[in-house]
């Protein structure tokens, strides 16, 4: 078990980021040179110290600490494979669709199958490159279905939607029969919320569809998840979480180019745990796998506006989607496509400058 953590900080975007790295003052984030870190944060675990020094002050650090820290830079410097021919040198979005009747957002808005096709073009038109598509809600307290029926609500619907120009589609599940028919219909990325852990057989599905994976951090399941989640470093607890998961599967065979990483803003996180998550969520990126971020209408934005709280919560979901864009995040799961892609595009536009 590692000892040291690194963080990148200090970001610089557009033409400054190309003149400092040029000037070795700076180092280039998942090998984009028009976004690029100064500083680093090193995190020592039993100390519970951290320090922060420039990149170009690493040569100057004690020897075992230096070893660590060069190897975590190697991961977050390299250029970051493309995921099913998408460019990951912007941010990709992926738009929600819930075809259950209870999830926490939109349940029930998209159930009849006629609409949901009607979204997902809609969505596709407004810039989702990925389709989400998910049968079986996971909002806190939800219940578990049974996969036949979860498969009756997903499969029709993948097969009428996978060839929208654009676009590729995903399925979101918890369960690897639901994960094998989703693929067999047409779904190209698989995305579980429990990271591979609720189902015994999923990982061996994963592993033998080849397709990539989106682990998605959670405490707990739907059910229970919410009530009083906890954690020892809720940055260094997930990390280690990520580190052990994703070597387990690369010893079955799994690429690591094949896994992509989510947090999992919601899935057993108070607002703190939430908040630290986005706004420290460079943290993640020394283990080598494109980040996704989803803090799309979550409750943690309700609970800090409180009376002021939205229906749709935009303003605090674009706030977390810029906050995760400006620290090199690749994926976005989101439902509000047009204003999203909107906001990233503005946001790449200010920095290029």
């Amino acid at each position: 078990m590692r000892s040291v953590y690194i963080r990148p900080l200090n970001f610089i975007y557009g033409s400054d980021a190309k003149y400092q790295i040029k000037k070795k003052l700076a180092l280039p984030l998942c090998g984009i040179n028009e976004i690029a870190f100064s500083n680093i944060e090193i995190i020592y675990k039993k100390k519970k110290q951290k320090k922060i020094i420039a990149v170009s002050n690493i040569s100057k650090l004690h020897k075992a600490d230096r070893n660590q820290v060069l190897k975590d830079l190697n991961k977050i410097k390299k250029k970051r494979e493309s995921v099913l021919n998408l460019s990951l040198s912007k941010p990709v979005i992926m738009g929600v669709l819930n075809i259950t009747p209870d999830s926490f957002s939109d349940g029930g808005k998209f159930y009849q199958s006629k609409k949901a096709i009607q979204h997902a073009k809609m969505m596709v038109m407004h810039g989702a490159q990925i389709i989400d598509v998910g049968g079986e809600s996971t909002r806190p307290g939800a219940k578990l279905i049974p996969e036949q029926q979860e498969c009756k609500r997903v499969i029709a619907i993948i097969q009428k939607i996978k060839n929208l120009k654009n676009s590729i589609v995903s399925i979101d599940t918890r369960k690897a029969i639901v994960m094998k028919k989703a693929v067999e219909a047409g779904a190209k990325i698989i995305n579980d919320v429990s990271a591979l852990d609720f189902d015994p057989y999923s990982e061996e599905v994963v592993i033998k569809l080849k397709k990539p994976i989106i682990l998605n951090h959670s405490q707990g399941t739907p059910e229970i998840m919410q009530k009083n989640p906890t954690y020892r470093n809720v940055l260094i607890d997930i990390y280690d979480y990520f580190e052990d998961k994703i070597k387990r599967l690369e010893q079955k065979g799994l690429k690591r180019k094949k896994i992509i990483l989510d947090p999992g803003i919601g899935f057993g996180k108070n607002v703190k745990h939430n908040l630290t998550l986005i706004s420290n969520i460079s943290f993640f990126h020394s283990l080598g796998c494109p980040l996704m971020l989803g803090p799309s209408r979550k409750s943690f934005i309700g609970k800090i506006m409180e009376k002021k709280d939205t229906i749709s919560r935009l303003g605090g979901t674009i706030s977390s989607v810029i906050i995760g864009a400006n620290q090199g995040v690749q994926f976005f799961r989101v439902h509000d496509i047009k204003e999203i892609n909107e906001a990233l595009s503005i946001n790449s536009a200010l920095r290029s400058i």
